[in-house]
């Protein structure tokens, strides 16, 4: 069967799926036949009889000889193949998130095939890009989470190239933590994440509030929405409290400098405070100041996003917020069994709010002393 062949078998697939989870078919009820299906959709019987193949197998679909082919009581407890883009050994955030996935998909009869073939931070080729697509496509599934890879601008589309031929093969798409375009721009997919500019804000606010002025912003030198975001926020917050933002502030971090960019970024900056766009960039940071002899928090503060688990740990304890891994996971199955029984509503942002966890690194309070943080709390855009 051809590439063709086998993206219109999973279009029809999917929409007689949709048509089974959302009630247009209902239990006990007999489908068109083959022939009538083959008409309406334009395409060879073998094409339409390998999609309806693959409905009964999965439990949704029951062939009576002679009677005709009719919707199963069982497909209300039995779900289908879910496809996640990360590879199962990632860390970080995302270790949580694809954990709780697994398990709420679990729970509700799903499986979950990990992708994770392609470099999280690139370059990717077209043909890499086309091969990771079929191997979701030809397993048959009906649903990805995908985790936008982290690019440099010049390759932003493959993000955009894996969700269409995805989307186009008939699956439905729910995007982790950031889209594939760059904030503020949206693109057609759900998205199930945090509201990284209102982070952004909120970090330095923190900052504004232990009567921090010059403060800089360090990020990595690839394109990704939610630093974008981040640096909107904390742009906002010195706005707020009528401090115009230096373009010069935010500095861009290419890892090929190391601690040459450590040293130049303190000689030139003149920094009272950094606000570090994730965990791992505040870590290095930390760990750079140490060797110059650069005292956190005296010399210069830092705080950051994420909470990894090193981060309370750290020589210095890092000031950091906290991301509600699992509640992302929960709802990231929630929003994609939506898109499946709803496919053409419009896309969602499903954002969660964040903790703040004060510690030593952004001097505000002392060692020992128990912060405050915001209540958490769950907000669907």
């Amino acid at each position: 069967m051809s590439t063709k062949e086998v993206a219109k078998h999973r279009e029809i697939y999917q929409q007689i799926h949709r048509a089974i989870v959302s009630g247009e078919y209902a239990v006990g009820q007999r489908i068109p036949t083959e022939a009538e299906l083959g008409a309406a959709y334009r395409v060879s019987r073998p094409t339409i009889s390998r999609a309806l193949r693959d409905l009964e197998q999965q439990g949704y679909l029951l062939r009576r000889r002679g009677a005709g082919t009719f919707v199963r009581e069982f497909q209300r407890t039995s779900g289908g193949l879910f496809g996640l883009t990360v590879p199962h050994t990632e860390g970080g955030i995302l270790g949580p998130i694809c954990a709780e996935i697994v398990q709420r998909a679990d729970a509700g009869g799903h499986s979950v095939l990990y992708g994770g073939t392609l470099p999280r931070h690139g370059p990717v080729s077209a043909a890499q890009a086309d091969a990771f697509c079929e191997r979701f496509i030809s397993r048959g599934v009906i649903g990805v989470f995908f985790l936008p890879l982290i690019l440099r601008r010049e390759q932003m589309d493959m993000n955009l190239r894996i969700a269409d031929r995805l989307s186009d093969a008939g699956i439905a798409i729910v995007l982790l933590d950031h889209d594939i375009v760059d904030y503020p721009q949206r693109s057609r997919y759900d998205l199930v994440g945090v509201d990284n500019r209102r982070n952004g804000t909120v970090v330095t606010e923190h900052l504004l509030a232990g009567g921090c002025r010059r403060i800089h912003f360090v990020t990595i030198d690839l394109t990704v929405s939610t630093s974008t975001a981040r640096i909107a926020g904390y742009q906002d917050a010195l706005r707020n409290h009528g401090i115009e933002p230096d373009p010069s502030w935010v500095h861009r971090w290419n890892a090929a400098e190391d601690g040459e960019f450590v040293r130049r970024l303190m000689r030139e900056a003149r920094a009272e405070a950094f606000v570090c766009v994730n965990d791992d960039v505040a870590r290095t940071l930390l760990l750079h100041l140490a060797t110059l002899g650069v005292r956190v928090p005296e010399d210069v503060r830092i705080v950051s996003f994420d909470d990894l688990p090193f981060a309370a740990a750290l020589p210095v304890p890092l000031t950091t917020l906290h991301q509600p891994t699992r509640d992302i996971g929960a709802l990231a199955v929630e929003t994609m069994l939506s898109r499946i029984a709803a496919p053409d509503r419009p896309p969602r942002d499903v954002w969660l709010a964040c903790d703040l966890r004060i510690r030593n690194s952004c001097g505000v309070r002392p060692v020992g002393s128990a912060a405050r943080p915001e209540a958490a709390s769950l907000a669907a855009r």
